[in-house]
This record gives C-alpha cells, sequence and structure tokens, in this order.
C-alpha cells in the first residue's frame, strides 16, 4: 500500500535541548553543510551553496555557456548538482574536486605565506594544512562541538556523520584535545574499513583531498551496499541528530528510510530545521516526511524548528557541563546501580545515606509531569490557549525535575566514590560479581576490569597475543544475572589476550586481500583473560556458514598481532549442499512464476551458500549472484505502477505539478523514475508515491 504523506508535529528548541541533555540512549550526530559556514560576511569558513557556485562559474569562465543552464534551476539545491553536473561534463571530476578544496581553504586562518598557497592545492600541500590544526577558523559552535565529542563520547558516541568534505570536526576535537579517526567514503565500503583510538567522523561523500568529491545524484544516489548496511548498524537502537541537512536522496537517506521501515529496529530520529515557518518547512522538506513516514507513524521520528546548530552546541555543552555526571562518573554509576541488584545490603546502606526529601520530590515532579503530558495530549486539539499554558507549566516542571535529579545524582555519585575507596567494596565486586562461568564475564573495557580487581602490568600490555581458535557457538541470552543481549557469538580462544584487546577479520580466499594491512578493529562485545565473545546472527545454519572462509586475528593495545588463524566449525557440507540445491529450485521456481518478492530470500540464501562453500572466484558463484540480482530487479519492479513511456503528474514535493515523460527506472532507488519534464527542463527523479498518471 502506498504511504499516505504525514502530517508533522514541530517541536520547539527547548524541547531539544532537554531531549538531548537527557538522552538514555546514544547520541549520533548528523551534520551537514550548515555546521562549516562562516559566521558571518568576509569571516573563514566553507562557502555557502552561493559561494561554491560562484568557484563553479569561475572555473567555467573560458566556456561561459557551461553555466549558463545553472541560472534557470528552480532552487539552489538544483543548481548546486546542475552546477557540477556541467562542470564534469566540460572538464572532469578533477575540476569538481580542486573547486571543493578551493572552497574548503577558505576556512583557513590565511598568514600572508600562505596567501599563494590556494593556487596549488595538491595533495602534500593539503595533507600539511590538514594538519595544521592551529590553522583553521573555529567559530564557537565548532569549538563546542570538539568539546562535546572529546569530553561526552560515552554519551554522543563514537561516530558523527556529515556529507560536508572539510577537516573542522576533526581540528575541534584535536583542539578540545581528543583523538580522532577518519573515514572518507566515496565509493561503496563498510564504516569498519578504519581504525583507531577516538572519535569516528564518517564523511559520506568524500573528503577535500585523497578522494573524490561527490555532489551529483548519479554518484550521491549510487548504490553502495557495504556502506548502506554499515549505517544501518550503526543507527539501530541509537538517538540519530539530523542538523543543517537539506534531506538529499542519498545513501544516508536510503539508509535512514529502510532502517525506519524495518519494525524490529528502533532508531530515533531527531530532525532540526534552522526555519521557524511550519508551513514552509512542510512545503520545502515534504520528501524528508515521506522518506521518514514509517518512524514518524510509530513515533520514532521527532521534528524541531527554529533550531540554530551554532547557537544550539554552545548552549548543549553548558548544559551537559552543569546536569550530567562526566563518563567515569556515569560508568562508576552504572556499576553502582548492577552492584545493587546483586548485593541488597549495600544498596541500602548507600540509599540510607541520602536525603530521603530528595527522592520523594524527584517522584512527585515525575507524576505531575506525566499528567500534565496526558493532559496535555488530550486538550492540543480542543484549546490553543490552553495547550500553551499546559506547555509553559510543563517546561517549568522540566527544569525543576532536571534540577531534582541532578542533585540526586550527585548524591549517589559522591556516595559511590566514596565506596570505591574502601578495599572491602572493591573485594566484594571481585568476588559476589564473579558468576560460576568466568567465560562469560561482559568485561568491555580496562576501566572495568580494574574495578573487578584485574590490573594488567605494563609488561602484561606489551604481550603477543596467540589466537588459537575462532569459531561459532549459540549462547544464553542471560546467563547468572548477566545481560548478553544475543542469541549467539564468534568464540575467540587463545593466550595473552590484553584488557583493551581488539579483533579484526579478512576473507582467505586467494588474492583478495593481497597487499592489503589497512583492516578496521572492533573491541569484542566480551572479553575475559583469555577468552572473548562478539555477538553474531543466531541462524543455524547460516549464521555460522557465512564466517566459513574468514580468517581472524588478534591485536593487544600496544600493537602487538596474533598470527592470522582461520574459522573453524564442524559443518555437515551433505546437508549444506542439499539445502543449496533445494534454495536455488525453490528460488527459480518462485522467479519463473512471476513471484520475484519472494524468489528474492530464497535465491539470496542459495548465493550465500554457495559462495561460502565453492568460493568468491567460482563461476557457480557468479551465476547464483546474477539470479538473486535479478530476482532483486524484478521484485522492485513488480511494486511500481508505471513503466518507460508513461506520462505522469507529480503531486508531491518540489516538483509538485510538473508533467513529463518515464524515461528510465531505477530500479533499487527510491525515487525509481527518472522523467523528463514537458517543460524541456532537464530529467528529475521522482518516487512512486509522488506521481500519478497524467490525465487526458
Amino acid at each position: 500500500m502506498p504511504v499516505t504523506n504525514p502530517n508533522p508535529t514541530f517541536h520547539s528548541y527547548d524541547v531539544l535541548l532537554e531531549r538531548v541533555a537527557h538522552s538514555s540512549r546514544e547520541i549520533i550526530f548528523f551534520f551537514g553543510s550548515a555546521l562549516s559556514l562562516p559566521e558571518s560576511e568576509g569571516a573563514p569558513g566553507v562557502p555557502s551553496v552561493a559561494g561554491i557556485l560562484s568557484l563553479v562559474e569561475e572555473t567555467l569562465t573560458d566556456t561561459p555557456s557551461a553555466f549558463s543552464p545553472v541560472r534557470d534551476q528552480p532552487d539552489v539545491g538544483a543548481a548546486y548538482q546542475k552546477a557540477f553536473q556541467q562542470l564534469q561534463a566540460y572538464q572532469g571530476q578533477d575540476a569538481a574536486n580542486e573547486v571543493i578544496r578551493r572552497a574548503v581553504f577558505k576556512a583557513r586562518k590565511v598568514t600572508p605565506s600562505q596567501a599563494n598557497t590556494q593556487g596549488t592545492l595538491n595533495f602534500n600541500v593539503c595533507r600539511a594544512l590538514d594538519e595544521d590544526f592551529s590553522g583553521w577558523h573555529l567559530r564557537p559552535s565548532l569549538i563546542a562541538l570538539g568539546k562535546l565529542l572529546a569530553k561526552h563520547s560515552g554519551k554522543l558516541g563514537k561516530t558523527v556523520l556529515t556529507t560536508n568534505f572539510d577537516p573542522l570536526i576533526q581540528t575541534a576535537i584535536r583542539t578540545a584535545h581528543g583523538t580522532y579517526i577518519r573515514t572518507m567514503m566515496h565509493d561503496d565500503g563498510a564504516l569498519n574499513q578504519s581504525e583507531g583510538p577516538g572519535i569516528q567522523i564518517v564523511h559520506l561523500h568524500g573528503y577535500w583531498y585523497g578522494t573524490d568529491t561527490l555532489h551529483v545524484p548519479t554518484q550521491i544516489g549510487s548504490r553502495r551496499d557495504k556502506l548502506k548496511r554499515s549505517l544501518e548498524r550503526l543507527l539501530q537502537n541509537r538517538t540519530l541528530v539530523v542538523m543543517g541537512c537539506g534531506g538529499w536522496d542519498d545513501i544516508f537517506m536510503s539508509s535512514l528510510s529502510d532502517l525506519v521501515s524495518d519494525t524490529e529496529l528502533n532508531p530515533d530520529v531527531l530532525w532540526t530545521f534552522y526555519e521557524s515557518d511550519e508551513g514552509a518547512i512542510r512545503g520545502k522538506y515534504a520528501h524528508v516526511f515521506t522518506k521518514l513516514a514509517p518512524a514518524i507513524n510509530r513515533g520514532r521520528a521527532q521534528f524541531y524548528a527554529g533550531v540554530d546548530l551554532h547557537v544550539f552546541l554552545p548552549q548543549l555543552l553548558e548544559r551537559l557541563k552543569d546536569g550530567t555526571a562526566s563518563d567515569e562518573q556515569t560508568h562508576i554509576n552504572d556499576i553502582l546501580e548492577r552492584l545493587g541488584e546483586l548485593s541488597p545490603e549495600l544498596r541500602h546502606s548507600i540509599l540510607g545515606k541520602i536525603d530521603p526529601s530528595l527522592i520523594l520530590r524527584v517522584d512527585d515532579l515525575k507524576l505531575k509531569h506525566d499528567t500534565l503530558e496526558k493532559e496535555l495530549v488530550e486538550t492540543r486539539d480542543k484549546s490553543a490557549e490552553r495547550a500553551t499554558a499546559l506547555e509553559e507549566q510543563a517546561a517549568r516542571l522540566a527544569a525543576e525535575l532536571q534540577q531534582a535529579q541532578a542533585a540526586l545524582t550527585s548524591s549517589r555519585l559522591a556516595l559511590t566514590s566514596a565506596a570505591m575507596k574502601d578495599i572491602s567494596w572493591l573485594t566484594m565486586v571481585r568476588t559476589q560479581m564473579m558468576p560460576k562461568q568466568p567465560g562469560r564475564v561482559p568485561f568491555h573495557n580496562s576501566k572495568e576490569v580494574a574495578l573487578r580487581g584485574y590490573h594488567a602490568s605494563a609488561g602484561a600490555q606489551r604481550v603477543v597475543p596467540a589466537l588459537t581458535e575462532v569459531t561459532w557457538s549459540p549462547v544464553a541470552y542471560q546467563e547468572n544475572n548477566l545481560n548478553r543481549g544475543y542469541y549467539a557469538a564468534l568464540i575467540f580462544k587463545g593466550d595473552n589476550f590484553v584488557p583493551g584487546v581488539v579483533w579484526t577479520y579478512r576473507r582467505n580466499d586467494e588474492g583478495l586481500h593481497s597487499g592489503n594491512s589497512d583492516y578496521f578493529w572492533s573491541l569484542p562485545s566480551i572479553y575475559f583473560g583469555d577468552y572473548l565473545e562478539v555477538s553474531t546472527g543466531d541462524g543455524a545454519p547460516e549464521a555460522p556458514l557465512s564466517w566459513r572462509g574468514y580468517e581472524f586475528q588478534v591485536k593487544n593495545p600496544e600493537g602487538q598481532v596474533s598470527e592470522w588463524v582461520k574459522f573453524s566449525y564442524p559443518f555437515n557440507d551433505t546437508m549444506l549442499e542439499s539445502l543449496r540445491i533445494e534454495f536455488f529450485r525453490v528460488g527459480v521456481e518462485l522467479l519463473e512464476s512471476g513471484k520475484a518478492s519472494e524468489a528474492v530470500e530464497p535465491l539470496r540464501k542459495s548465493y550465500v551458500y554457495t559462495d561460502r562453500m565453492l568460493g568468491i572466484h567460482d563461476p557457480d558463484t557468479h551465476e547464483k549472484k546474477a539470479i538473486w540480482n535479478r530476482a532483486i530487479d524484478e521484485a522492485a519492479l513488480s511494486k511500481l505502477r508505471f513503466r518507460v513511456g508513461d506520462r505522469l503528474t507529480v503531486v508531491s514535493g518540489e516538483r509538485d505539478g510538473v508533467s513529463g515523460t518515464v524515461e528510465q527506472l531505477l530500479l533499487r532507488h527510491l525515487h525509481a523514475y527518472l522523467i523528463r519534464p514537458d517543460n524541456g527542463d532537464e530529467p528529475f527523479q521522482a518516487s512512486d508515491v509522488q506521481v500519478k498518471l497524467r490525465e487526458a
């Protein structure tokens, strides 16, 4: 059934500030171009779209006619994409990259010695500038962002997504004495292709040097399956805050649309708009609301109007300074809560020292606030005047509740810190929190290992780990009062694993990793001594089969690595071969009988089984993959109402009212129709829900 266009509700700036400051979920930020804009006219910063267009026009000076079609575009977004289409057509991708380098250079604090550098922005010059952190201009909002990410990474996550090309986020983190890793995605690839300590900054459309930069629909909308899967894994069960973004139809929006459509995944999306006029927002960003419709219907997408990110980020920093604990204190508080579950006498002892009036006040304010929120929901559509009054009361109550909760939290943390100094408490942690099966203790990081009384000496940190076996096994979701949160895992066994040990993997088919030494390292889900667990899918036999043909390596914090060890598992090849043949038979029968959507899954399984059993280079693997892709395309085609040559009229979005003819079907694209308009403009894309058959 087509998704009806949603009618979202908009919240205020203050509500967003409260939501982010008190989020119980990990926050992932996504930033668009607004983050890097100059603070004022003539100030350092990456130019706006209008400034970028001027650079493109300047580049095309020798062929003025090349820039003429840009001026005919209906909005700045279309003009930007058209400008780079023309630039690529007349001068190539290198010229597009050069424009971006010149634009990013404008964020430098240009000294007399650097005044002529812009004319020679080659790779080596750009790399030198990149490493000269003091030479980049950071406006207050970026300075605040750097401090937020460096000092509150536990709350604000370990990853920042951006479509920007510039190095200002990493500069802000470095200025705040934090560390970062940079991932540049100008082609397909997983987010784990980079590794290292600190905040991961993911440049989804490429970086200002060293990669191609992506600008036009054929680039930003191209299929990047590995990146899409990585984004979906990153965003599920987290809170995504989108700032300074117009919602272009790219890999980020495609992944987000698919993610919010999956009812088994639960991302929260907080989308902010600089504009305050709700009517104007609904018209300008209709495409965003269409893509997020499933999340809106489930209450998983919230929208905030009148949000200037350059005001918001410094205020968020102040709020977190005033009202929340540091990462270390939060970690201590988590340990206390787990300790209280296992040791009631200690919990009662600590709680008995807290002023009871604080607890009563928090509970009373929570009850009043919840009651007021319910009344507000019932009143909103009946009386605007009454709703406004209730909103003011709710805001006052929320502020009072926040202050009371902060006081209670401070009291608990102070008592916890005192308890940690008591050696008897540490002894109890080590003895009473150790389950009967020590291989199942969730040691997530070195701090927690230390709290439990296990300290790795400096000498131990420098030992070489020895990996002896990696296999797959079902595990208990809950075990000895410990909540794993998954049903199956990769099991690593060996010697000399040090707290902070990380792991990686690669396909061991001949030639796949020839000369490659750049792997992404991840922390295990569980660490204990010489045993590691990594959560995986739990559907046997495909879950273990998906790791067949892979090999693994572990690395200790000082950089010592083990030898590569092949995945081992007692596969029943006779059964697997039977399943492989049967999946293919069923899939082909469904496909040939016109049931392409039903055929996709058995054909996918047929391909996976063939790939893992025969190898990635086997002709049978290529055949199975081709048939599976054919099913995907035919399934996508079956969901479209129109075909090439049909005359359509757009009924929603920025092209509302425009008529044209379907020129091409982009089957794996949300906006699947490439339409050539009757008025002679350039072709544009539209989704199935945005069009109808043109009336004769």
